[in-house]
């Protein structure tokens, strides 16, 4: 099941980042934040997002602050002086509500998905030992996990 799960979410990932972000991006292997290579020493910003249907679970996604600024100017089409904080946490927590919502979309399942509302997480709180599958664009890269209860 996890297999499944996780080529609809690389698969929603590329079509989410590409057609609303325009970043192409590339899959690295699955590794623990300490081992992808993401600077620590830079700002990071996290969400996480519940899900339940068939099966319970919940994605979890990390991005640098400088490529989520990018990505908030090239989804709002506002350059980056007039973005706040706030404007890249509504972006966050969409970016992750599409995605988790468009993987859900592929599956075959009985009982339709029903998502909470994304929530904003402090990444230091993010177990060192997880697993994440990395994401990489042009400039950076991000890191996603999924869980299922």
């Amino acid at each position: 099941m996890m297999k499944i799960l996780i080529t609809a979410m690389k698969t929603s990932i590329s079509e989410v980042m590409e057609t609303m972000f325009y970043l192409p991006v590339e899959f690295g292997e699955e590794s623990t934040l300490s081992q992808s290579g993401m600077d620590k020493n830079k700002p990071n910003m996290a969400c996480q997002l519940e899900f339940s249907g068939d099966f319970s679970g919940c994605f979890t996604l990390l991005i640098p602050k400088d490529l989520l600024s990018e990505m908030t100017e090239n989804f709002m089409g506002e350059s980056r002086e007039n973005l706040e904080d706030e404007h890249l946490w509504g972006t966050l927590t969409e970016i992750l509500n599409m995605i988790c919502g468009n993987t859900l979309s592929k599956l075959d399942s009985k009982v339709p998905f029903k998502l909470d509302m994304p929530k904003v997480i402090d990444d230091s709180k993010i177990s060192q030992t997880q697993i994440f599958t990395i994401v990489e664009t042009t400039q950076s890269m991000m890191a996603i996990n999924i869980s299922v209860d």
